[in-house]
């Protein structure tokens, strides 16, 4: 587990950064996203998306969302000091998995003639 120095009142500690080790962190951010989605959208087979639509969908958000895990686990520096840096930490750790679902979606579903 890496270590950061952290100055405050009672002076200078180490801190640890990585709580859990960057693979965990991808299938994580992917396995949470991915299930989530898979709840919301299993019930609409057949009525609103076909199936091929939906394991596209799954794949785009699970992908997203462990490029999201990736890059919490590389701002957790900034988490541990804690404070306006935690907050921009957790905003590009959203922004990154929003950008990654999107694009996927929006790049891909015409080439494989989703939509």
């Amino acid at each position: 587990m890496q270590n950061i120095r952290i100055t405050g009142p009672a002076g200078t500690y180490e801190v640890p950064v990585h709580r859990a080790p960057l693979h965990t962190r991808f299938l994580q951010g992917g396995g949470l996203a991915g299930g989530l989605t898979a709840l919301r959208m299993v019930p609409a087979i057949g009525k609103s998306f076909t199936l091929g639509q939906l394991l596209f969908a799954l794949a785009a958000v699970s992908l997203g969302g462990g490029l999201g895990g990736i890059v919490y686990y590389t701002t957790d520096p900034l988490r541990v000091r804690g404070g306006i840096r935690r907050t921009f930490a957790n905003v590009v750790s959203l922004l990154a998995y929003c950008f990654a679902t999107l694009g996927l979606i929006v790049l891909l579903g015409p080439v494989l003639h989703l939509w």
